[in-house]
């Protein structure tokens, strides 16, 4: 028999006791540093909701100046419209009926009236013809108008006419014999306010749009006090300095708001868009007593788990001392072990395989989608050139049919673009070679009338990503549809395409003709400056040279793309 003294190795009370301070002393202090964090990560969450709610409402503020700029622009264009009319025909009274009829197409216009430079009223729309009108003092606006031929957005005016608030749109306009006029549209604020309403602004919450001079031209929350009246001090202080940002302070009505402003392009007017401070405090500090009492709770959960855990940890401690002593006795069985809690690592790996097959499945969704968009963008492309067609077997100008024959032109090379990703099954990835040949072939097709005009092509095959396809497709659809229609007086010619990857890691194209070159002092039209702008897209190198017939030539790099070998 092996004596040996295991006094020493049996826990006492104090020994259990000791086990469990120290545990409970590690846990509190990490709970206490968690709680910290915890404390601090919701302040920071918090802190970061509400930069993201003014991000967001930055983001809905900069939609509405827009909505606001594109009301504003379809405004201005009819009274463009009308000032082309004007200098086409100049008979006043005639302008007069056509306005009218424009005026009756916009409900929210009051009515439209033509100024001479120094003011005064050719006519309106609200009155006869020929009846004399004396109207509200806007000159400043019309000299701005016709001193820099841009149209002019007055402040808020109270008109008489309208019996309401309005603004004046202005847009300068030339007769036929030379003399300077303003065309004028009244336009109602409660068009602006309709705007606002459309915005659907969430409850609470308030909008408004701000002239040059601070006041307010319309307002989703009390509208009928505000409109007309100035704006805030402070509101007014944050629009002068900056085109967009953000400022709080007080409502008319006296509640604190944090407010975002954008400032429209076209008009010297303000969009805001502002929330009571309430809606970002008053959820932070009730997140924060929540952090803290959970974290209190947590704490004493935690003391009350590692106490009761001491406590089994001591217990098995003194089954193992209860093993080791029946061991001085050989022969005597041996009591069963304490329990084990460990395990497992096999979930980890169980979630991770499925994360991995929900990961799949997301990619193949991804690919089925993007396949089935191009798909979509095909079909509404070819929507689009069909209705080209029908206009342009509409047209009654040769100016019309060829800008529409041009637009059909290049909508058939994007159209191409997707259609060959759908069908050869790929989402990013394009066939240059086969690509450009079919777009020559329909170019040449299309445009070269009687089929006397013919295409030869020297193409290799290279791989290239969406936008350089559809760069250098567009390319090579204005330099055919320019040869076929310049450079063969005669109608006879042909169109040589060389697509060349032998180069070092580059592309060579060349496009040429045998027609009659380029004139020796060409101009830079619409098609030149839309292939430099297009070679400028794909960084490429681009060349013009012009003798017996044009040639235009571009080096740009190979992308790495799967079935380059660049990869």
């Amino acid at each position: 028999m092996v004596d040996t003294d295991l006094t020493g190795f049996f826990p006492t009370k104090s020994a259990r006791h000791n086990i469990g301070r120290y545990l409970l002393r590690i846990v509190v202090t990490a709970l206490a540093a968690m709680a910290l964090i915890a404390v601090g990560l919701v302040v920071w969450s918090m802190n970061a909701q509400r930069k993201f709610a003014e991000a967001e409402m930055s983001l809905t503020v900069k939609a509405i100046a827009t909505a606001l700029d594109q009301q504003l622009l379809i405004t201005t264009s009819a009274l463009e419209g009308l000032a082309a009319a004007m200098a086409v025909d100049g008979d006043p009274e005639r302008l007069y009926q056509i306005a009218q009829a424009i005026k009756d197409k916009h409900p929210y216009w009051s009515h439209v009236t033509l100024r001479n430079a120094d003011g005064s009223v050719v006519f309106s729309t609200a009155f006869p013809y020929g009846t004399s009108v004396k109207a509200a003092d806007i000159t400043s606006e019309i000299t701005r108008a016709i001193d820099t031929g841009r149209p002019q957005i007055s402040r808020l005016l109270y008109g008489p006419i309208a019996g309401a608030h309005v603004a004046a749109v202005l847009v300068p306009a030339q007769a036929r014999d030379g003399k300077r006029y303003a065309l004028v549209a009244v336009v109602t604020a409660s068009k602006w306010e309709t705007l606002l309403q459309n915005q659907m602004i969430p409850d609470g919450w308030v909008a408004g749009i701000i002239d040059q001079n601070g006041v307010v031209v319309a307002r989703t929350r009390a509208a009928t006090e505000s409109v007309g009246k100035p704006a805030p001090e402070w509101v007014q202080e944050a629009i002068v300095t900056a085109s967009s940002g953000h400022a709080n302070g007080p409502a008319l009505e006296g509640e604190p708001l944090s407010l975002v402003f954008s400032r429209s392009t076209i008009a010297d007017w303000a969009v805001a868009f502002a929330a009571p401070d309430s809606l970002f405090d008053v959820p932070r500090r009730h997140s924060m007593w929540v952090a803290i009492i959970a974290s209190a709770l947590a704490l004493g959960g935690a003391s009350l788990l590692v106490l009761r855990y001491a406590r089994r940890l001591s217990r098995s401690i003194t089954e193992l001392v209860q093993v080791a002593e029946a061991m001085r006795t050989p022969g005597e069985g041996l009591p069963p072990p304490p329990p084990n809690d460990f395990e497992e690592l096999s979930n980890v790996y169980n979630t991770m395989r499925s994360t991995n097959s929900l990961l799949k499945r997301a990619e193949e969704h991804r690919i089925m989608s993007m396949r089935e968009l191009q798909h979509r963008v095909k079909n509404d492309l070819q929507s689009i050139s069909s209705l080209l067609v029908l206009e342009g077997s509409q047209a009654k100008s040769e100016e019309t049919f060829r800008i529409i024959d041009e637009m059909h032109g290049r909508i058939e090379a994007l159209r191409l673009v997707h259609a060959r990703l759908y069908e050869a099954n790929q989402v990013s990835t394009v066939d240059l070679g086969g690509y450009l040949r079919d777009l020559c072939t329909n170019a040449v097709n299309i445009h070269g009338v009687g089929g006397m005009i013919t295409i030869q092509f020297c193409i290799s095959e290279v791989y290239v990503d969406h936008k350089t396809a559809v760069s250098l497709g567009l390319i090579a659809n204005e330099f055919i549809t320019n040869s076929t229609k310049h450079a063969f007086p005669k109608g006879i010619g042909e169109i040589m395409l060389e697509l060349d990857t032998s180069w070092p890691e580059k592309i060579h194209m060349r496009l040429a003709d045998d027609g009659v070159g380029l004139p020796a002092q060409r101009t830079r039209n619409s098609g030149i400056r839309l292939i430099e702008m297009l070679a400028q897209q794909v960084d490429a190198e681009l060349a013009w040279t012009s003798g017996n017939g044009t040639s235009l030539s571009l080096s740009f790099q190979i992308p790495c793309m799967a079935g380059n070998g660049l990869l």
